[in-house]
């Protein structure tokens, strides 16, 4: 789970560091910024505790927003504006959800919930069953922690790139990591705890 500093699906992308802060000389282009940008807004809206099933959705979502505010855009923190409305994607998202059960319609069927069909299918449940557990014990700590381990221990970014998505200092990301990280072993103890004493 340490970060190595590979970045394996996203290495020809330039870091958020490098292109987060843009002049304004040129206006930024649409087309580019999807294609920059699009991988890493699928990551953190992860992060930030979309099911999978619904990322592609809500990154659509979020490009959608950007597409219509790019002319206001005045350039800087590219990775921290997108944050923010990757952010706001994912609340929305929630309350809607939260809605939806609270009226009592049938919510859309999850696609991770279907069969797998696959020969892999026993690595596949596999997996599934680790980033379930891995979500249920993440959405316990506060947001501002959660947000910092999954972008960091999960999907690799590092805490110069967190500080400049988030807009806060990299000692700030260094705290809550921390912090994080032992509400995480905590959790995990307390999960194992509850099993041996229920089985």
């Amino acid at each position: 789970m340490q970060d190595t500093g590979a970045k394996t699906s996203l290495e020809p992308v330039p870091t958020a560091g490098a292109i987060g802060r843009v002049s304004r000389k040129e206006p930024l282009d649409f087309a580019t910024l999807y294609d920059t940008w699009y991988e890493h807004v699928c990551r953190w809206l992860l992060a930030l505790g979309a099911s999978s099933a619904d990322n592609e959705d809500l990154a659509q979502d979020v490009f959608l927003v950007v597409r219509r505010r790019l002319g206001d855009f005045d350039g800087r923190n590219v990775a921290g504006w997108l944050y923010r409305i990757a952010s706001r994607q994912v609340w929305q998202h929630r309350r809607r959800r939260w809605v939806q059960r609270v009226l009592g319609q049938r919510p859309a069927v999850d696609i991770e919930e279907l069969p797998d069909a696959r020969p892999s299918a026993a690595t596949s449940l596999e997996t599934k069953e680790k980033r379930l557990l891995l979500e249920r014990l993440v959405a316990q700590m506060t947001e501002k922690r959660r947000v910092v381990f999954m972008l960091f221990e999960v999907e690799g970014y590092t805490g110069e790139e967190i500080a400049d998505m988030l807009d806060v200092p990299i000692n700030t990301v260094w705290t809550r990591l921390h912090h994080a990280r032992k509400d995480f072993y905590l959790l995990l103890a307390q999960r194992d705890r509850s099993r041996k004493g229920g089985g």
